[in-house]
């Protein structure tokens, strides 16, 4: 072999190694592709879009570094959006808007739109105290969407509002859910037979 050879195999061998360690490294325009589709992931609220922008990034980044957060989002929003696509749940697309909520609770929006039942409780409780124009719709909102998660006090408190708003037929339906959930009822002290 001629110094010229060993040269030249050298020098090949070199820009085959750099050329590989080349395509090993994700671009720069992956790495803000990659990035944008995470931070839509982490600051979508509607159920909807979260389990879109998860699919989105699953779709293109199948092994990423952010893969098995977007497969945990995917399956707790997916959860969210089934149970918010319920007839039985009155609860749109504008309740997850976090401009019309008190900076308090705007937390809460993201951990309902997960599937948290409690913290969809404390949003129909803000509702309620707020007093706005759509208070009333958005408590009994957020309360069935908490109810059809599984939060008994939440189906309870239901079957209450229900019956101080004279429609038993209603209030039946979410006591009954209350206590399949297995809610206690608590005793009542003005109904006592004599």
């Amino acid at each position: 072999m001629t110094i010229k050879t060993v040269v030249a195999s050298c020098v090949l061998g070199l820009a085959f190694v750099a050329g590989v360690a080349h395509a090993a490294a994700p671009a720069p325009e992956q790495t803000t592709a990659e990035t944008t589709l995470r931070q839509s992931m982490q600051e979508a609220l509607w159920p909807a879009d979260i389990v879109q922008a998860a699919g989105d990034y699953l779709r293109s980044y199948p092994n990423g570094a952010w893969a098995d957060a977007a497969r945990a989002l995917y399956e707790r929003a997916s959860g969210s959006a089934q149970a918010l696509a319920r007839k039985d749940v009155r609860l749109y697309r504008g309740a997850f808007q976090a401009d019309l909520l008190p900076q308090g609770v705007k937390d809460d929006l993201r951990k309902a739109a997960l599937g948290d039942q409690d913290a969809a409780v404390r949003l129909a409780h803000a509702y309620k105290q707020s007093g706005g124009d759509k208070a009333g719709s958005r408590y009994v909102g957020w309360l069935q969407y908490a109810a059809v998660l599984g939060n008994e006090k939440a189906a309870y408190e239901l079957a209450l509002h229900f019956r101080t708003q004279d429609q038993p037929v209603l209030a039946s339906q979410y006591e009954a859910r209350a206590l399949a959930l297995g809610y206690v009822m608590p005793t009542v002290l003005d109904h006592v037979r004599k």
